[in-house]
């Protein structure tokens, strides 16, 4: 029998020491999630590979921990560097390294996008604030901007170019044509040539008959009637079908039969599904100006007329 004056320490030791024990596990395993992160192993790598290509004291500079690029004025907080840590390293580390730490392509078009302006997410969708490969690539429950990849491009029968360009055109709708946007050029072109806004309306001007269109890529497709769309059931394939004859899948539509080539169809869905609703301040928007002296030829481009009758190789 326990002794009446055994004290309350003596009784609760043995829990007092399971539950100390408890709590030192739970320390160990919140470190241990801390510290073990997907993107940790990458860290560990990084500055190896600065050294290795003679960036010695970038390596030994190198912190670890959760990079970012914050951009409040256009709402951007992309991680996406914590993982893809060369990414502006394309003058030191070659393209054939690996990703998640191989750089970032550099060219005209690139140079013009600086980093720490425009960030990752507007041009390559993703989930800029996730810290996981999952996160930040297909997103959770209710995300709608998924990161562009050839499996989604197939998903949605596209090409990786294609959903390129239609990110591109966000920014650059306003452009009569833009460099590299050799599919959604012509649509803009041929939007105008069958005057399509003496039926629609685009940013407060043209006709009433048909829907708005000035933020069409917005459109939510659960409010569209796939009865007699054929293939997959997306946005992109029923305005594609649509253009090319609208009779067919919205049999009471006003709209004539335009009876596009496929082509054509293709470029002006790209063009109408870019449409999307941005709060971009002014300085971020490009001069269409600009975008179109772009698109002329340079003067020395031209060559030269050689009075040589051999053949000139190039």
């Amino acid at each position: 029998m326990a002794d009446k004056n055994e004290s309350f320490e003596t009784k609760d030791f043995g829990w007092m020491v399971a539950m100390s024990i408890l709590f030192l596990v739970l320390v160990a395993v919140c470190f241990w999630l801390e510290f073990s992160t997907e993107w940790g192993g990458y860290q560990l790598e990084f500055p190896q590979l600065l050294g290795h290509y003679g960036k010695v004291e970038d390596a030994r500079d190198f912190q670890a921990g959760i990079k970012q690029i914050w951009i409040p004025k256009i709402g951007v907080t992309d991680r996406c560097i914590t993982c893809h840590l060369g990414y502006e390293w394309s003058s030191v580390l070659p393209a054939t390294i690996a990703e998640p730490l191989k750089p970032h392509p550099m060219n005209d078009m690139i140079a013009k996008h600086e980093f720490a302006k425009f960030g990752c997410t507007p041009c390559h969708g993703g989930d800029g604030a996730a810290t996981t490969i999952a996160g930040a690539h297909q997103g959770g429950t209710g995300w709608e901007d998924p990161m562009l990849s050839n499996a989604l491009a197939a998903q949605n029968g596209l090409t990786m170019n294609e959903m390129i360009q239609m990110r591109c055109n966000f920014c650059h709708r306003h452009d009569v044509a833009t460099p590299g946007m050799d599919e959604i050029n012509p649509a803009k072109v041929l939007f105008k040539k069958k005057k399509c806004l003496l039926c629609h309306v685009v940013e407060a001007r043209g006709g009433t008959t048909g829907p708005e269109l000035t933020y069409e890529g917005d459109r939510n497709p659960e409010l569209l009637i796939f009865t007699h769309v054929q293939g997959e059931h997306t946005m992109f394939n029923w305005n594609v079908q649509h253009l090319t004859k609208a009779s067919a899948v919205s049999p009471s539509t006003a709209m004539p039969d335009f009876n596009f080539k496929p082509e054509e169809s293709r470029a002006l869905t790209l063009m109408l599904m870019s449409w999307r609703r941005l709060s971009y301040p002014p300085e971020y928007i490009p001069d269409p100006e600009v975008a179109a002296a772009a698109m002329q030829p340079s003067p020395t481009s031209t060559p030269t007329p050689t009075p040589s009758a051999t053949p000139v190789a190039r």
